[in-house]
């Protein structure tokens, strides 16, 4: 059974099964679909949902083999 993939590539973000490690069998790009469910998850996750009750901003943050970090951050601001 093959695995189901979600991977970035030149053009987006795309979802599906790979014929190999470096060819797709399938894929269908995903990449709207793909960051509003990040941007959902990280408001619940980190924010305590929409109505804020955590703050108003929050990230991830992940260091780099060469010292630097790479933050996803997620805000919620008025206008």
């Amino acid at each position: 059974m093959n695995k189901y993939h979600v991977c970035c590539g030149l053009a987006g973000i795309y979802a599906g099964t790979l014929k190999n490690e470096n060819e797709w069998k399938e894929k269908s790009d995903c990449t709207d679909e793909s960051i509003n469910a990040v941007r959902d998850y990280m408001v619940s996750e980190l924010l305590g949902g929409i109505s804020c009750s955590n703050g108003n901003t929050g990230s991830y943050e992940w260091k780099l083999k060469d010292g630097r970090t790479v933050e996803l951050r997620i805000t919620i601001s008025n206008g």
